[in-house]
């Protein structure tokens, strides 16, 4: 059976101090000098006095390390939204691609268009091209660029390859392995990761899900294994193709609830209403965009399909907010200074 992708509501605080900064790999030190200074957290308080971190807070500290470790100040980070350091941290990871590669990323196409590209797929782990490589054969969409065991030569060698996803099996998973999946990650250019394990704690599990993979509980099936390949590029094929045609990111809100609402009020009233349905239709998308910015942060593993989500949303809300300035001008109303 599919391991359950959540141990809870992402935002329950359960993780203290110690077991948060673990999972970020970061030292508690650091930890708490983040939070005095910059409050780049807001985590609660149980009655004993702990801090206590959500697997959302996690998330946000993962991406926040990432970007600082890129050499991105402390102080910036802390004032940006978490879908706003997922944005930040996708742009870096592209950016970086297109130094090593010499060419521009682009996003994977559809499979059924004559263009159409393969997932590179990664195997990882001692025996693992051995034990999946034949399940593979014949999966449309896919193409195993090679094999690769835990060690240094290993890892050195992952630098020459360009891979999409990873797909790891692995016995026993430790934080240890958890760095060294996502130094591999980096070195690949991969967006995702599949990560097969036997035996490892909920907090490597956390951590492994704060950066974006997607977990299976082995021994796993041929036949359950073949699904959760063809899910993940079923994802990417149909979310890089929807985002061909998207431009990003979406504009800022132009209009907030105080202008809609004064807006509205100055427009002469006529038998459909537009305006004011306009504004509700503002005001929905606005919320929505809201929604799937928390579900980017709060489900790693489907990452892509809810910043997809939240753009579509955005741009939705956009020309919405275009088509109420249209029609406030036509009715002879002065837009707010900040429109």
């Amino acid at each position: 059976m599919a391991e359950a992708q959540d141990l809870g509501d992402a935002t329950l605080p359960r993780y203290r101090s110690s077991a948060a900064a673990r999972m970020v790999n970061i030292p508690v030190a650091t930890l708490r000098v983040w939070e005095r200074r910059y409050s780049v957290v807001g985590p609660s308080q149980a009655p004993s006095g702990h801090r206590l971190y959500s697997s959302q807070d996690v998330r946000r500290l993962v991406l926040i390390k990432q970007m600082v470790n890129k050499g991105h100040a402390i102080s910036m980070l802390a004032r940006l939204e978490t879908h706003q350091l997922q944005d930040l941290a996708s742009e870096a990871e592209q950016a970086e691609a297109a130094v090593t590669t010499g060419q521009v990323m682009t996003p994977v196409r559809s499979p059924g268009s004559a263009s159409a590209e393969e997932v590179r797929l990664l195997l990882v782990g001692h025996g693992a091209g051995a034990r999946w490589t034949e399940s593979l054969r014949g999966l449309q969409g896919v193409r195993v660029i090679g094999a690769l065991d835990e060690s240094a030569a290993s890892e050195m060698a992952a630098q020459q390859m360009r891979a999409d996803l990873i797909l790891a099996d692995l016995g026993s998973v430790h934080m240890e392995s958890v760095d060294w999946l996502g130094r591999l990650m980096r070195h690949v250019g991969a967006r995702q990761m599949i990560v097969i394990h036997g035996f490892a704690n909920s907090q490597v599990l956390e951590a492994l899900r704060a950066r974006a993979a997607v977990l299976r509980r082995s021994p796993l099936h041929p036949d359950e294994f073949r699904q959760t390949v063809l899910e993940a590029v079923r994802g990417w094929f149909s979310v890089g193709q929807a985002l061909q045609a998207l431009p990003d990111p979406a504009p800022a809100p132009r209009f907030d609830s105080a202008d809609l609402v004064t807006l509205i009020a100055q427009m002469p009233k006529v038998a459909c209403e537009c305006p004011k349905h306009l504004a509700e239709l503002i005001t929905l998308l606005g919320q929505f965009e809201t929604y799937s910015a928390d579900c980017e942060s709060r489900q790693p593993a489907d990452v892509a399909l809810h910043a997809y989500l939240y753009r579509i949303a955005g741009h939705a809300r956009a020309m919405m907010e275009e088509a109420l300035a249209t029609v406030a001008i036509a009715e002879g109303v002065s837009l707010p200074r900040s429109a």
